[in-house]
């Protein structure tokens, strides 16, 4: 298993730039085709106010449009051309923006999306990206921290494992990088005691797992009832100085959204190194 198509969500920003950068990164690592969408959120205009929209403003708002997504192709475009890149592909679909990412990520290997900005309004439709792409894709998503990944990617590697079909998702979904990788390691929180006598014979399964694919890990497994799980994750990043996240993304029983809260949330919103997640 590898990585051959790699899409990447442009919107013009430097920080899509930074997005790019990583994406080639890892085209050569795996040889893969980059492929840039272009999306950026559309204005919301009533069908009532659009009567009293003078013409000329309409055109002038059309071609600033234009010539931003042109200038953000010609940026994405050098940028690969510079790294080396050659397998490179501009998208630029009309309609739905949500839509049309779920679309396009249903036929790559890796999605690459950025990190959700503090600002208020670009963090919520960042959140609502992440979770239809997660959720509507069936792809793996590699989260870029906003203030960008210029150093190693997946060389250490930190699990948050859980005995759940998400998070064996995602370490299938990291095989790539896990193969790449010169130390793995796997946390599993437990709350107390019983619990981890009950998950001991999972901890093994998931590195004998790894094992079966040449992959050395350990698993770790830490009560911690009073400690909030997603700090402990960010405080082991930080103690083997991990360049890669790998958890899973999830979802309530009947519910078609993620939980954007407790762990997912805090590493999303604290996370200082890429973070790849499945559903």
């Amino acid at each position: 298993m590898t990585y051959r198509s790699i899409l990447v969500h442009l919107d013009g920003t430097e920080r899509s730039d930074a997005r790019t950068r990583v994406a080639a990164r890892l085209a050569h690592v795996y040889p893969a085709q980059i492929v840039g969408i272009y999306l950026v959120p559309g204005p919301q205009v009533s069908p009532f106010a659009t009567a009293l929209i003078p013409p000329d403003f309409v055109e002038r708002r059309l071609q600033l449009a234009n010539d931003a997504q042109h200038a953000a192709e010609a940026k994405f475009r050098a940028t690969l051309k510079d790294a080396g890149v050659k397998a490179v592909e501009f998208r630029a679909p009309v309609g739905d923006a949500t839509e049309a990412v779920i679309a396009h990520s249903r036929y790559a290997d890796l999605i690459v999306l950025g990190q959700p900005p503090r600002d208020e309004a670009e963090y919520h439709y960042s959140m609502e990206l992440a979770n239809a792409v997660l959720m509507g894709s069936g792809r793996p998503v590699l989260f870029v921290p906003y203030t960008g990944a210029d150093g190693p990617i997946g060389e250490r590697v930190l699990i948050a494992w859980k005995d759940a079909r998400e998070s064996a998702r995602a370490v299938a979904d990291a095989l790539p990088f896990l193969k790449e990788a010169k130390k793995v390691l796997a946390v599993a929180i437990a709350d107390s005691e019983e619990e981890t006598l009950k998950d001991l014979v999972t901890d093994k399964q998931v590195e004998g797992f790894l094992r079966r694919h040449e992959i050395e890990a350990q698993v770790k497994r830490i009560v911690a009832p009073d400690i909030d799980a997603g700090e402990l994750l960010l405080s082991h990043v930080a103690d083997i100085g991990a360049d890669l996240i790998v958890m899973g993304g999830y979802s309530r029983p009947r519910f078609t959204q993620l939980v954007w809260g407790g762990v997912s949330k805090l590493i999303l919103n604290s996370m200082t190194v890429p973070v790849l997640m499945s559903h």
